[in-house]
Formats: C-alpha cells, sequence, structure tokens
C-alpha cells in the first residue's frame, strides 16, 4: 500500500512540474512574441518595463539605441516579415555577471525563426532572466 501511495505521490510531483514547466515555456513564448509589438511602435517605456529596474537605470540612451536597432532590423529595411514562428526554449544557469549584478537565478532563450520576403532568420532568439522578483527580458530579437 505504501509504494502505491509514494508512485502516485511521485507521478503527481512529476506532473505538477510538467504542468508548471508548460505553463512558464508558454509565458515565455508569448512575451518574446509581444516583444516585436514595442519594437514595432518603438516603444521604449513597454521594452523598459519588461526588464529588472536595476538593468535600465540610467540607460535609457543605450536601451534607445538597442530598440531602434531592432526596430531597423525588422521594420525598416525593405525586407517585411510574413512569419514568426516559434522553434524552442532552452534554459541554463545565469552568468557570474548576471548573479552579482541583478541576483539572477536561471535564464531562458526562446528561440525563433523569422521568415521575410527575402530571407529567412533561422537562429533568432529573446533572452529571459530569473531573479528573485520573476522573470525579466534581458535580449530583444
Amino acid at each position: 500500500m505504501f509504494k502505491k501511495m509514494s508512485f502516485l505521490l511521485f507521478l503527481f510531483c512529476v506532473n505538477s512540474t510538467a504542468l508548471a514547466d508548460a505553463a512558464l515555456d508558454s509565458s515565455l513564448n508569448q512575451r518574446c512574441l509581444d516583444t516585436f509589438n514595442f519594437i514595432e511602435a518603438q516603444d521604449l517605456a513597454a521594452y523598459m518595463a519588461q526588464m529588472p529596474p536595476a538593468y535600465t537605470k540610467g540607460h535609457e540612451k543605450r536601451l534607445a539605441k538597442i530598440l531602434a536597432r531592432s526596430h531597423k532590423r525588422w521594420f525598416t529595411e525593405g525586407d517585411k516579415t510574413k512569419s514568426i514562428e516559434l522553434t524552442g526554449i532552452d534554459y541554463g544557469k545565469a552568468s557570474q555577471g548576471k548573479k552579482e549584478r541583478f541576483g539572477a537565478v536561471a535564464m531562458a532563450e526562446v528561440n525563433i525563426s523569422i521568415v521575410s520576403e527575402k530571407s529567412t532568420s533561422p537562429r533568432v532568439s529573446c533572452k529571459f532572466m530569473k531573479t528573485a522578483d520573476g522573470w525579466f527580458l534581458s535580449k530583444i530579437p
């Protein structure tokens, strides 16, 4: 009886973890896709709201340049984006620098493939870092 109960508890834990992982994957995937909305609108405030406050404080000019460069790449160089496809998500440990600077404990990279009228960009990604306050965007496509 005890073995059956232990096995059932084990299955419950595995299923709960799988559901939590699927929910996290879905959330990060959607957040990555949503980056294209503020990239297209060049909405610096929305971009900065996705990042940890320590990452944005005093870096508005640098972040505005990153946002403009991404906007130019995906929306103004005459190569209209036709589709964006999610290709996977990878999790890993945070680098020592991110641990020290932001208190990051984990990283996630959402991989996407972008097809445009003239080309395909199969290795594009958004990166997120996990801190005690949740998951934050650390790199836009």
